[in-house]
């Protein structure tokens, strides 16, 4: 937002200090001219640093009586002459000693040039925090721990009818102009809140009367306390609206449900509705009198039928009531309002943003049964795929393995097995759809294959799978040895589950891998005994009792 060029003079006469710092790129929103004499004259005076390369006491006090207030003043001197120049240490912001080399210079001259932006933001954020506060209606303060006021916006000194630099550093006596007498025989509370948020170290609300130049005024006042890096509470902010005007309780209430973050609906005993803010109809895009009057049980139950901008839908759980639409999640609490005699008067019903919450929530289902890594539905989602659903007449299961990934992640390291196992991922969601796509663990996967016409069909996206392999995988990774074997099964009898045709698919990939790899094997039916061929390759462990009379051919 701004740009400050900083004047620079360097007061030599050796050129080798101006050449050094003419090639110190400037800070952020900073630029240099740097000016270069043999004595110091009148254009001290408008340099934000001044560099004396030889100098005296004299020279000295001279430059600092001339220069402003916030420009930098450096000296260089000898180690000998050092002491000559005790008297105005204190003038200085750096003594170079010499001989310095050319990294202490820079060094130095680089923590000047830090702690000018460093002053230059902290005068920007000062502006900034200035023209918001005076910018807003209501009163805002800040107050140190012993109640002397640090800084006001306009609306304070137009209350107090004193200016800010009358009020700064002054107590609440002064500012208001009321004795401690008076203070305490009133109804003021001012002092005490304080002392409870200091206490509390915690934002509070108050009801306060304050005396505004002979005139009592009744404030809204919120205070909270200000801490230190190290946590201790240092003092307090006020922001304070004043609220004297407001002429019975329907208004003030109406205030304070304007001020609330959310939608808010208040009934009668009978829950017909009686007053709404403003977002309210803002969320559900209704006009105040098509609200008004109406049941909000009834109202609530066709949520989706009244609200134009977005379809909700109702949904009632142990946790209460939600109104879910395609983007937005809220939940509907309500609260009895009883009158002074404990008799019920009505209800407040507060609708709720609750939609990061029920994401999180979501989210955590999610990855339970999400692979990190992947992205991928993971086994466990597998398990319940297979355990919850019927499996379909031509349905294909395709398991695939990738080869020689273990010499991939001993020779390249995990995070490299890490990048194929993404990329192959990511393969595989480019052609399957990502609900039939599972990572099993390792460099296993299992893909599901609906509604297979016939054994071609699935030999061709098998082909594309390898193709794709090929082409996206092994090429990117051409110092490895990668590839991917493939075992296919698809169901053919009415009283198979997915558990039997996942352990044919697995035979028929153990037969693709001893067929060389980076192959497609399928099982199909034939006269041969499973657990005879299971056994054979060393995988009965893996098997049910009971088997299909099936055999794995290519």
């Amino acid at each position: 937002m701004y740009h400050r060029l900083l004047k620079i003079l360097i007061i030599t006469q050796d050129s080798r200090l101006e050449t050094l710092l003419r090639g110190v790129p400037p800070r952020e929103r900073f630029s240099h001219h740097i000016i270069c004499r043999a004595q110091a004259d009148e254009e001290v005076r408008d340099c934000a640093i001044i560099l004396l390369d030889s100098c005296t006491t004299e020279t000295i006090k001279m430059v600092h009586a001339e220069k402003e207030a916030h420009a930098a003043l450096i000296a260089c001197c000898t180690a000998s002459s050092l002491t000559g120049l005790t008297e105005v240490q204190d003038l200085l912001d750096q003594l170079w000693i010499k001989p310095f080399t050319d990294a202490q210079a820079l060094s130095s001259f680089g923590k000047i040039l830090a702690r000018l932006k460093e002053r230059e933001d902290a005068s920007l954020t000062e502006k900034y925090l200035d023209t918001l506060i005076d910018s807003l209606p209501d009163l805002i303060w800040f107050k140190d721990a012993r109640g002397a006021h640090l800084k006001v916006n306009t609306s304070f000194c137009r209350a107090v009818d004193k200016t800010k630099a009358q009020i700064q550093g002054r107590g609440h006596y002064y500012i208001w102009g009321i004795e401690p007498d008076e203070y305490a025989q009133g109804e003021y509370i001012c002092l005490e809140s304080e002392e409870i948020v200091l206490n509390k170290k915690e934002t509070c609300l108050f009801d306060e009367t304050v005396k505004c130049q002979d005139e009592l005024r009744k404030f809204k006042t919120y205070k909270s306390p200000i801490f230190d890096v190290d946590g201790k509470v240092i003092g307090t902010v006020g922001f304070a609206h004043d609220v004297t005007d407001l002429q019975n309780l329907l208004i003030e209430l109406n205030i304070l449900l304007e001020g609330l973050p959310f939608a808010v609906m208040v009934t009668d005993k009978n829950k017909n509705i009686t007053s709404i803010n403003q977002k309210s109809i803002n969320l559900f895009s209704l006009q105040r009198d098509e609200l008004i009057g109406g049941d909000i049980e009834s109202f609530i139950a066709t949520a989706g039928n009244f609200a134009r901008n977005k379809r909700w839908i109702v949904e009632r759980n142990e946790e209460g009531t939600l109104l879910i639409s395609k983007d937005q999640v809220l939940k509907i609490h309500d609260e009895k309002l009883l009158d002074i005699f404990g008799v019920l008067a009505g209800y407040i019903y507060l609708f709720l943003d609750i939609t990061l919450e029920h994401r999180y929530k979501n989210k955590l289902l999610m990855d339970a049964n999400t692979d990190y890594l992947t992205r991928l539905n993971n086994r466990r989602s597998l398990q319940d795929f297979m355990r919850k659903t019927p499996c379909q007449r031509d349905t294909a299961l395709l398991l695939a393995d990738l080869d020689n990934f273990k010499e991939v992640n001993d020779q390249y390291g995990h995070d490299e097995g890490d990048r194929i196992l993404v990329a192959f991922s990511n393969l595989l969601m480019h052609i399957f759809p990502a609900e039939n796509l599972f990572r099993l663990g390792g460099d296993e996967f299992a893909i599901i294959v609906p509604k297979a016409e016939n054994t071609e069909s699935v030999r061709s996206v098998a082909q594309k799978l390898l193709a794709g392999f090929d082409e996206r995988i092994a090429r990117r990774f051409p110092h490895t040895n990668i590839s991917v074997s493939i075992g296919i099964a698809m169901h053919a009898d009415d009283g198979e589950n997915f558990g039997e045709l996942f352990k044919k698919a697995d035979i028929a990939l153990y037969d693709s891998k001893n067929a060389g790899k980076n192959a497609y094997t399928f099982w199909i039916s034939n006269a041969s005994t499973m657990s005879t061929l299971a056994d054979k390759m060393g995988l009965s462990n893996r098997l049910p009792a009971q088997t299909k009379n099936d055999v794995p051919l290519e």
